[in-house]
């Protein structure tokens, strides 16, 4: 749609980073969010997924006519995760997320959880609204399966140590602009992002 906000677009620094480590400040951004524990995947995992495109389509086709409506593009799938040892998926924690536009608030959430849950049957009141602000942080763009995003992790902790800067924690964010059913593993491309101080 011709004048929708995509944040894509909004934020190129952020959603189409280069092939090589580089710093971002990544500013305060609304999220509809779905926390869980296991492997992608399972179970827990696919019903977030479909929980939350069900609640951002739901705010993008069903309020046009109000007043604080702006047209938008859904945001693609972003996951933080927390815990992610190889050896035992089952303990894997995450947070999967889509960013919403500037309008978002608790109010309107509220309104699409009910109109989810309602109208389309879905336990949307698992999910919560929050605005998230990471500020200062490294990114890179990963091609290629899932299981080989070490390596860019490698890259990026390189990266660290090269410009004095240390990560804040253990967690990272990925956002995923391949369909995985649609994509050959070696052409995924995902953004890889992790907080940063400097020292």
């Amino acid at each position: 749609m011709k004048g929708s906000f995509d944040i894509k677009k909004a934020f190129p620094k952020l959603y189409r980073p280069g092939t090589e480590p580089a710093l971002v400040t990544v500013p305060p951004q609304p999220y509809f969010i779905m926390d869980g524990q296991g492997e992608p995947g399972g179970e827990e995992y696919v019903q977030s997924v479909e929980i939350l495109y069900s609640l951002s389509y739901t705010l993008k086709m069903v309020y046009k006519e109000e007043r604080w409506y702006r047209p938008f593009v859904v945001g693609p799938l972003e996951g933080v995760w927390t815990s992610w040892q190889e050896e035992n998926r089952s303990l894997w924690k995450w947070s999967s997320m889509i960013s919403q536009p500037e309008f978002a608030n608790n109010e309107i959430f509220s309104m699409v959880q009910e109109q989810c849950c309602f109208k389309k049957k879905l336990p949307a009141g698992l999910a919560r609204f929050a605005i998230l602000e990471e500020g200062l942080c490294v990114t890179m763009l990963h091609i290629g399966p899932y299981s080989e995003e070490i390596r860019s992790f490698d890259e990026m902790e390189q990266f660290c140590q090269q410009n004095q800067i240390v990560r804040r924690n253990n967690e990272h964010r990925e956002i995923y602009l391949s369909d995985p059913k649609k994509t050959e593993p070696a052409k995924l491309k995902t953004v890889l992002r992790f907080m940063v101080s400097r020292l």
